[in-house]
């Protein structure tokens, strides 16, 4: 009772000394938020103790997700609200979101303490030490938290120490390196920085600190309903609508910051060289840059001299090192390119064999919109339906015998595009049905009659492709008129618009300031059943290096469930010849050493993920490093574009492009070159030829 009772005076305390730091507005903007959603999302959620008990678990993670700052201490006090949640939306309070935050930030102060002892003297690394990872509880209290640390910071050093030393591809020695010490400094240096900097810039302005919390807070909210419903301030509403600049030089992305404080690429520019590359996406952390052969670590880089490095009036090329999301270190050449305009953005090649296949990439679904466009019926509808389009009639005269069409790590973007290139293939009948909130269906129909390709068709799928893409993919396997090749989607079957934060205003409102992008409809295939959760499964299925669950929509908590919706009336081709061509291909990958290297990675990554003793000697880290090195480098042939893949794969440009290319600069000649290699180089490309090799001779 009298461990209560203190817990109940420490909130109290907590709460009331907090109160004056707390922007006006959040307990209110919060119950208005809950009332928005039940108004407009497609599913409304219950708000009971199930629901308060997600946005607890969402927030703390949001707070700290690797369990770095707080301690059970601290989570004691916070337990006790932990199915009120509810009660407090409904009542417009704040307790917890104050109480919360009014701990956080003393423990990031707590925090930053504790690393100043720890950065002030070398590190020791001559005891027997290991780190279990990732964290399964909150240390005990603020010693055990400063030990957690140190084991933390130890490992970092040791692999940015064994990063710099694997750098040309070297098998780390179990002797430590000649210069440890020198090296031990200098890392321990940049560390410091990167974590220090990374306290002291949330902390910095106190107000800024409480309003950025506050937004991401409101974000939990939305996201307890599913997770592409987003809270969305004014400035992040811009950036969510803005798009890169077509009249400057870039290598074709933007940098975002994630929870963690790493830079990580951002929107992809479609037709930049980042975007054709195939090698970046979203999410990915960047590490490195090289640039006029000096290569600096990013957290190392001022913001504005990163921005110049990425974006400016020079012409000069960039290597980024990134991070994926699979834990993967990939090394990437880009070119900083000006795109005066969107032209061309598509781009189709020829794979050459017994037969000619045509080959187009399409990494997203995007639309080009008229400037004074307010609704979605005033686009111009000339995007990348019409450029896919385009490099088909292209590759008409090369006298393709298939195309292939690849929506690999295609996350989406406009369902009208897809609706629009699922018609280039089937000539005429409903492509989808959608279902609002209130149960009402609409099938959605194929806009132009008639087909600009019917041809074999072949669509290359991953776990990464998702929304729009997963439409499409959907429409041409129910139609029976692709073979759909690959790893299953990702499973996002909702559709979500952006709306002012207020229960009685109207789309375009101009004078409000606080936006949520809402998830309004779920789609479904024409066939009934939905690509929610479930995704697309491939007619023929290849390694892939997303199929874990743990990348898909269904890892989300609070992801919608699939359901069923009326079939459509259409008539679908003859079935395909799956079953043989299917047979042929699993031969193939069973004796290809690379599918055997995903097959391998992706039993090995279960196990990691799971969490993983790592040492923190250097004998025996080198040992654990190098096992991890010699997995992901299992993968390394198909991402280094300066040499060229065993794939069997000769490819060129389109006719058309060709006599373009011959004639261009020297520099655009050195880009497409590299484009090439890469597409040479793609294994699970390779066996889509081959099995459209076999598909095309039926």
């Amino acid at each position: 009772m009298r461990k209560i009772l203190l817990l109940c005076f420490l909130c109290k305390t907590i709460v009331a000394g907090a109160q004056k730091n707390i922007p006006v507005g959040i307990s209110q903007k919060a119950c208005i938020l809950m009332r928005f959603m039940d108004k407009n999302h497609y599913q409304p959620l219950l708000w009971n103790d199930s629901a308060s008990t997600m946005l607890y678990n969402k927030w703390l993670g949001k707070l700290d997700e690797e369990k770095l700052f707080l301690t059970q201490k601290d989570i004691d006090v916070l337990e006790s609200f932990k199915t009120k949640l509810d009660n407090e939306l409904l009542e417009k309070k704040a307790d917890f979101f104050i109480t919360s935050t009014t701990v956080y930030k003393t423990q990031l102060k707590k925090t930053d303490s504790i690393l100043q002892v720890i950065f002030a003297k070398p590190f020791d690394f001559s005891k027997p030490d290991n780190i279990q990872w990732p964290f399964e509880g909150y240390a005990a209290n603020d010693a055990e938290l400063a030990r957690r640390w140190q084991k933390y910071l130890k490992w970092h050093l040791l692999s940015r120490i064994a990063d710099n030393v694997s750098a040309d591809s070297t098998v780390l020695k179990t002797t430590a390196p000649a210069d440890f010490a020198v090296q031990e400094i200098k890392q321990r240096q940049l560390i410091k920085k990167q974590e220090v900097s990374y306290i002291k810039n949330l902390l910095i302005t106190p107000q800024l600190f409480i309003e950025d919390l506050e937004d991401e807070y409101l974000n939990s909210i939305a996201w307890c309903y599913d997770p592409h419903s987003n809270y969305m301030n004014m400035g992040e509403k811009k950036e969510f609508e803005t798009e890169l600049s077509g009249s400057e030089y870039s290598v074709g992305f933007d940098v975002e910051e994630n929870d963690k404080g790493d830079k990580t690429i951002g929107y992809l520019q479609p037709g930049g060289s980042a975007w054709r590359s195939g090698n970046l996406h979203k999410g990915d952390v960047l590490q490195k840059v090289k640039i006029n052969e000096v290569e600096k670590e990013v957290e190392d880089i001022p913001a504005a001299e990163l921005k110049n490095i990425i974006k400016g009036n020079s012409e000069t090329d960039v290597e980024v090192t990134v991070k994926t999301v699979t834990g993967e270190q990939k090394k990437v050449k880009l070119s900083k390119e000006k795109i005066a305009n969107e032209e061309g953005i598509v781009k189709s090649y020829v794979l050459h064999g017994s037969k000619n296949v045509g080959y187009i990439n399409l990494p997203g679904f995007y639309s080009r919109e008229n400037e004074n466009a307010k609704k979605e019926t005033d686009l111009t509808f000339n995007g990348c339906a019409n450029d896919v389009s385009k490099e088909i009639v292209k590759l008409k005269k090369d006298t393709i015998a298939g195309l292939i069409l690849d929506l690999r790590f295609n996350g989406g973007g406009s369902m009208w595009e897809a609706m629009q290139l699922a018609g280039i293939f089937i000539d005429i009948g409903p492509v989808a049905s959608v279902k609002d909130r209130t149960a009402k269906i609409h099938f959605l129909k194929d806009p132009n009659r008639g087909t600009i390709y019917d041809g074999p068709l072949l669509v290359l799928i991953n776990g990464a492709s998702a929304s729009a893409s997963e439409f499409t993919g959907a429409v041409l396997q129910d139609y029976n008129r692709a073979l759909i090749v690959g790893g299953t989607t990702y499973g996002k079957g909702t559709a979500q618009v952006v709306m002012p934060m207020d229960t009685n205003s109207i789309a375009f409102n101009k004078e409000a300031t606080d936006f949520v992008k809402v998830t309004v409809e779920k789609f479904y295939r024409v066939n009934g059943s939905t690509t929610q959760w479930k995704g697309v499964v491939p007619d023929i299925i290849l390694p892939d290096l997303y199929a874990d669950d743990i990348y898909k929509e269904k890892a989300n908590k609070s992801a919608l469930k699939p359901d069923d919706s009326k079939t459509g009336m259409y008539d679908a081709l003859q079935p395909l010849p799956i079953q043989l061509l299917q047979a042929k291909s699993m031969q193939r990958i069973a004796a290809n050493p690379f599918f055997k290297s995903i097959t391998d990675f992706n039993g090995w990554m279960v196990n990691y993920r799971k969490g993983r003793t790592i040492p923190l000697q250097w004998n025996t880290y080198a040992v654990h490093y190098n096992k991890s090195k010699e997995m992901f480098g299992s993968l390394k042939d198909e991402d280094d574009d300066s040499v060229k893949s065993n794939t069997g794969i000769t490819v060129t440009n389109n006719a058309f492009d060709r006599q373009r290319i011959n004639s261009a600069a020297a520099k655009t000649k050195e880009i497409n070159d590299v484009y090439l290699r890469h597409i040479e180089n793609d294994h699970t490309l390779a066996e889509a030829f081959s099995i459209m090799l076999d598909f095309s001779s039926k």
